[in-house]
């Protein structure tokens, strides 16, 4: 398991791969139950903006896609 008490990069400093991994672990430790319910908080509000991070950069990723096909249809 992770060290839980390492203080996360910044959102854009990750890649989304890296965004990707680290809402998996906040998702097993979260799951787990066993971290102390300020912690468990902590971790679910950095998940939160992670998640939002994430979405933010599928959707860009998509309009970039559909764009790429417009230009070439």
């Amino acid at each position: 398991m992770t060290d839980q008490n390492k203080s996360p990069k910044k959102l854009p400093d990750l890649t989304f791969e890296e965004q990707m991994q680290r809402l998996e672990e906040i998702v097993e430790i979260l799951d787990d139950g066993e971290a102390a319910l300020d912690e468990m908080l902590s971790l679910y509000e950095e998940g939160m903006k992670r998640s939002q991070y994430c979405r933010e950069y599928l959707e860009k990723a998509e309009q970039k896609v559909t764009l790429i096909q417009s230009q070439n249809s």
